[in-house]
């Protein structure tokens, strides 16, 4: 069924193609790919042009979990697309004609509220999404800054 809006993917600013070893923690998938998640093209925009070919295992157990509302106690090795399997439902859950918080996100770092606060921009840049990070130890006005 060929649709003019079906070639959107091929208008996106891809990043070289990581080719480095990938180890089973990534690979061992069950073959979903983020279309199957039906996310806002918006958000399968910025996952693309992230990098992002197709979800890693945490990311195929998680984000459907998610998206239906459910709560997620999950572990997996660094680098294995955690951070992305948390905020990409959070993304598609937000209603971009609601000018309001509509999503918080709680770490237990700095380093990793900075890390987190990246994802969502690059994943969400094509959504128009604002994203701000507060932490202990910074005042208000700087957080806003």
């Amino acid at each position: 069924m060929a649709h003019e809006n079906d070639n959107w993917k091929e208008k996106l600013n891809l990043p070289t193609r990581d080719d480095r070893p990938q180890t089973e923690d990534v690979t061992a998938t069950k073959g979903n790919e983020f279309e199957d998640y039906f996310l806002k093209r918006e958000l399968l925009m910025g996952i693309f042009e992230a990098g992002f070919e197709r979800p890693s295992p945490i990311q195929e157990e998680s984000i459907p979990i998610a998206l239906a509302g459910r709560d997620i106690l999950a572990r997996a090795k660094n680098g294995t697309g955690k951070t992305a399997a948390f905020v990409i439902p959070s993304l598609e859950k937000i209603n971009l004609k609601k000018n309001k918080i509509q999503a918080l996100l709680l770490v237990p770092t700095r380093e990793l509220a900075l890390q987190t606060a990246q994802v969502c921009k690059t994943l969400g840049k094509h959504m128009g999404v604002q994203v701000m990070v507060t932490t202990g130890g910074t005042t208000l006005k700087d957080d806003i800054m």
